[in-house]
């Protein structure tokens, strides 16, 4: 080797690291960029998502019997969980107006339909009317989506209370 070149080893290497640094420095300007692009399109479904927020409106459906409800009693009643399933949550609530002790059922969002045929299952619901049943009162639909079915609250416990406990004491409370 001469005195003026430099080694074929050094070359080597200095060749090597600074290819290796343009990719690095490449990939890290893409990734970059597809960050800042994923988030400008979320920002544009989150907008279209506000929009159709905006475009829900509360609603009240009220059937025989729930004549005393409005939202506003929906909404403000002091609650207490008294059961959660894997489609929704349900409470027993005291509406402050009218002092009486109903049963709302919080629907989770992804347990329910959405549009018309959710309306017409919930009014055929609605006017069912059997001594075996327990009636459907009220639905409310909320602007963000949420769903609550309200029901007159009974006191003496549930079906499955009703079946595996003591009969005999569980047929005198009915009657």
């Amino acid at each position: 080797m001469e005195q003026g070149e430099p080694p074929s080893m050094l070359i080597l290497v200095l060749g090597l690291a600074s290819a290796t640094l343009l990719v690095i420095v490449a990939g890290y300007v893409l990734y970059c960029q597809r960050r800042v692009s994923g988030y400008e399109s979320k920002d544009i479904e989150s907008s279209e998502h506000k929009e159709e927020e905006v475009a829900l409106k509360e609603d009240l459906m009220i059937f025989q019997g729930g004549e005393d409800l409005t939202i506003c009693d929906i909404l403000d009643a002091p609650g207490e969980v008294i059961g959660k399933s894997n489609y929704g949550t349900l409470y027993k609530a005291l509406l402050q107006r009218s002092n009486k002790v109903r049963l709302l059922r919080f629907l989770r969002p992804v347990c329910t339909a959405r549009g018309e045929e959710l309306d017409e299952l919930i009014q055929f619901l609605g006017r069912i009317r059997h001594p075996n049943l327990v009636p459907l009162l009220g639905f409310y639909t909320g602007p963000r989506g949420e769903k609550l079915l309200v029901h007159p609250f009974y006191r003496h416990g549930n079906l499955t209370q009703f079946i595996r406990g003591n009969r005999l004491f569980s047929c005198l409370l009915y009657f």
